[in-house]
């Protein structure tokens, strides 16, 4: 079976650790030879350093502890090459690796790996999905002060929906101003979409400025005025999701701009959706689409943090949360990456295969509002999102080496 040259995967005797992260192996060699004398010096250089701790998070390995027990006790991990070190050397090596390190790799790497574009999505634009999300932190980490019950810290995401990868982050205490950090990220040409905390017209102001655009849904109070009403361009299969659809040029009643945007409204069950843009060239039912598509980038959260154990901090220290974010980011790249670069084999091997899924795609399923996010999720489950039982058969295959047989094991998953 030949694999997608496109998508770097090769039939070989490798282990599919081994193939899954060759991409980082090649960045992190070419890093570390910047570090004259690290290899030298460090057990636990950058290399090994990097290289356990993916070990650790594609095998949802909860601490830094229960990483140093697994490697020291499990001989296919040591035959992967991993190091046997200590707590001590991993608290050492967090504090003395600059975390632009690693966002030069994670950069690096969206340069050099190809992703599947969402087809409707592409022929749109750019968009890319912002929202925050908090992460517990100890109480001796006192820099990120929350609460009384307790410290946190907030990841400030900037997720690509058009491949549905992440791009950008920024980390703040959990206090950290959302607005602000939308601000921090912002590129000329690309659609923000985002749910009601990014709501400002300073904000809005500033991304219409740079020349770039927002799908951001206001709350229902905001008073507005109504200049001239537009026409309502939605698939007619897609209506019976929402009601009392309407869409027009407005401008918002306290805005000091006085500035004219456009408003989409519809119902969905009780609940009513005020979607502000400007993007004028696109159909109601795209604004619809894009926003519903929003909550990829909560999903995306609720992955890391579960699936990759994210919530718990394997550093103390601002630098190393940066770096373990940074990790998370990578390696979420390199296992979308090497899914796709399997799915694509299969299908360019097999394209029944092919035709026949596209003949089993399911239809709503759900009540409305539920079942277009559902219907718009489908769509995306087979090459652009990794469940829970695809993340357990890599863990369970990690050793094997990439032969027809596995791939077509990994292939099977849901």
């Amino acid at each position: 079976m030949e694999y997608a040259v496109k998508f770097g995967v090769k039939m070989t005797a490798e282990t599919v650790f081994t193939c899954i992260t060759a991409p980082l192996q090649t960045l992190l060699k070419k890093e570390a030879a910047q570090l004259h004398g690290d290899s030298l010096l460090y057990k636990l250089s950058l290399y090994f350093f990097t290289m356990n701790l993916v070990y650790g998070i594609i095998n949802k390995i909860g601490s830094i502890s229960l990483l140093v027990t697994d490697i020291k006790t499990s001989p296919d991990a040591r035959k992967l090459g991993l190091v046997d070190a200590s707590k001590s050397m991993y608290s050492e090596a967090f504090g003395r690796y600059d975390p632009k390190l690693f966002r030069r790799i994670f950069l690096a790497l969206l340069g050099q790996l190809d992703f599947l574009d969402i087809p409707e999505i592409k022929s749109l634009g750019r968009f890319v999905l912002v929202d925050g999300s908090v992460f517990p932190a100890l109480r001796t980490m006192a820099w990120a002060a929350y609460t009384g019950a307790g410290n946190a810290l907030k990841m400030h995401l900037a997720f690509e929906l058009n491949r549905m990868i992440p791009v950008q982050f920024i980390s703040t205490d959990a206090n950290g101003n959302e607005k602000a950090a939308l601000l921090a990220l912002l590129e000329a040409g690309v659609t923000y979409i985002a749910d009601r905390g990014y709501v400002s017209f300073e904000v809005f102001r500033q991304i219409v400025s740079l020349q770039a655009f927002f799908i951001i849904r206001i709350k229902t109070n905001l008073k507005l005025s109504v200049s001239k009403p537009l026409e309502v361009v939605v698939p007619a299969p897609w209506l019976a999701f929402f009601s009392d659809v309407s869409d027009s040029l407005i401008c918002f009643s306290n805005d000091p701009h006085q500035a004219t945007y456009r408003l989409v409204s519809f119902r969905v069950d009780d609940e009513i959706y005020r979607i502000a843009s400007n993007r004028l060239d696109l159909t109601t039912g795209e604004i619809i689409m894009l926003y519903a598509y929003r909550w990829q980038i909560e999903l995306f959260f609720r992955f890391i943090k579960r699936t990759f154990n994210a919530l718990h901090l394997w550093s103390q220290s601002g630098r190393g949360v940066e770096i373990q974010f940074y990790l998370y980011l990578i390696v979420y790249v390199l296992l979308i990456h090497f899914k796709q670069g399997l799915k694509q084999a299969q299908e360019a091997s097999e394209p029944a295969h092919k035709a026949a899924r596209q003949g089993q795609e399911k239809g709503p399923s759900r009540t409305p509002g539920h079942g277009f996010v559902t219907l718009l999720g489908e769509k995306l489950s087979q090459l652009w999102k990794m469940s829970i039982h695809w993340i357990r058969g890599i863990q369970n295959l990690l050793f094997k080496p990439l032969t027809p047989d596995v791939l077509a094991v990994i292939n099977a998953i849901q």
